[in-house]
């Protein structure tokens, strides 16, 4: 544990965190608990997997209208069986955005309206797991940079590429394999500047029959960092970092410009 920190976060905050049950003023508290304890933000990616794998398993329940017998029922009893704990956790996994501000960059496609994609929720939770981490903030160094693209692009089934974004002052510090909705691999690119500043670009590569609308650049902050999102083809990216909007979205477009012909590589013609 840090001592650094003169607060401590709960249990129930971390759940909390995890479900977007948790008040907008604990949000940069809790936020930064993870970046300091990394057993922590360990469990609590293990919980949004769980999450993402329970959203999967009841997706078709949570599309059905609840029945009013259901609603009359649940009102009057408090006893409930583990199959309906298991759809409340599902149910209660789609608010986590609640509270977060979004700002619109263009129009909103209908595949992603009503809050943020699951895969830029990923991005954001892997990005507080991991960047403070020191010795283990990637699984394959950049020194073995060909052998990371081989890899994450092998694990994710569609051609990768790591962006250089040497001139905007961020080298690459290496990349993850992660784990994504319903199984899917995603991957991880972690980036540092000289004084520590770090950034990710999460790379989703969707299955041919869960290709999202296509969409422009996409902008979402909290309290504790900001992210630059678009989908193009088969492919979600997503960049995260705490560095103000206007920094992030010139990286935000240079990596954009570089990703086109690795996302062209994995489209149909």
């Amino acid at each position: 544990m840090s001592s650094e920190l003169n607060f401590t976060v709960t249990e129930a905050e971390l759940h909390a965190f995890v479900d977007g049950q948790l008040p907008s003023d604990r949000i940069e508290t809790v936020s930064q608990w993870l970046r300091a304890h990394a057993d922590d933000g360990e469990r609590v990616a293990a919980w949004q997997a769980q999450r993402a794998q329970l959203q999967g398993l009841h997706r078709d329940v949570l599309d059905e209208p609840v029945p009013i017998a259901l609603a009359r029922t649940a009102r009057r009893r408090r006893v409930v069986s583990w199959a309906q704990i298991a759809i409340a956790a599902a149910l209660l996994g789609v608010g986590w955005m609640a509270g977060w501000a979004m700002h619109a960059v263009g129009p909103e496609p209908a595949a992603l309206a009503g809050g943020l994609p699951e895969f830029v929720h990923e991005a954001r939770v892997a990005h507080v797991v991991y960047t403070p981490e020191k010795r283990h903030a990637v699984e394959v160094g950049a020194d073995q940079s060909k052998h990371l693209i081989e890899w994450l692009s092998r694990r994710l089934g569609a051609p990768l590429a790591a962006p250089d974004l040497t001139a905007l002052g961020f080298t690459l510090m290496g990349g993850r394999l992660l784990p994504g909705e319903q199984g899917q691999a995603r991957a991880q690119f972690m980036y540092e500047q000289p004084s520590g500043e770090r950034l990710t670009l999460h790379v989703s590569v969707f299955g041919a029959d869960a290709v999202p609308a296509p969409t422009s650049f996409r902008f979402a902050s909290d309290a504790a960092s900001s992210s630059f999102y678009w989908v193009d083809g088969r492919y979600g990216y997503a960049i995260t970092s705490a560095m103000p909007r206007p920094a992030l979205e010139r990286i935000a477009n240079a990596a954009y410009a570089q990703l086109l012909p690795a996302a062209s590589g994995s489209r149909t013609p």
